[in-house]
């Protein structure tokens, strides 16, 4: 049987419904991307909206997942990048530990951050 990976984008969560459905579209046009690298592409929210990351966690591992990869959708190492999200994942490691679970960078560390400004920038002025 092959091993089941899952990649799980998490957001901060909104009381705009609105914005969290942004990052459900976000998670789908991302599967569509990467999806073959993956066995799951979903998402999850740091608070406000469902499923917690906690949860998205528990639901991978009962669907089989033996590797999880956090992927945090947050532009700069605040508190919740720093600490909430790494306390996650200890958390709901410790409680799996037959399961990897790692982190990716967070969006705002990745060195394509440049490259999607700069296009953004110059497209402005378009």
């Amino acid at each position: 049987m092959k091993a089941r990976h899952v990649l799980l984008l998490v957001a901060h969560g909104s009381r705009r419904e609105a914005s969290n459905q942004e990052v459900r579209e976000l998670t789908d046009r991302l599967a569509q991307r990467i999806g073959g690298d993956y066995d799951g592409v979903d998402c999850a929210f740091l608070e406000l909206a469902p499923p917690s990351i906690p949860e998205a966690i528990d639901q991978a591992v009962a669907q089989g997942s033996v590797r999880i990869t956090v992927l945090p959708y947050f532009l700069v190492a605040g508190r919740h990048v720093a600490a909430d999200i790494p306390g996650i994942v200890e958390l709901k490691q410790r409680q799996h530990p037959d399961v990897a679970i790692d982190t990716a960078k967070y969006l705002g560390q990745a060195e394509e951050v440049l490259d999607l400004l700069e296009a953004i920038a110059r497209s402005a002025g378009s």
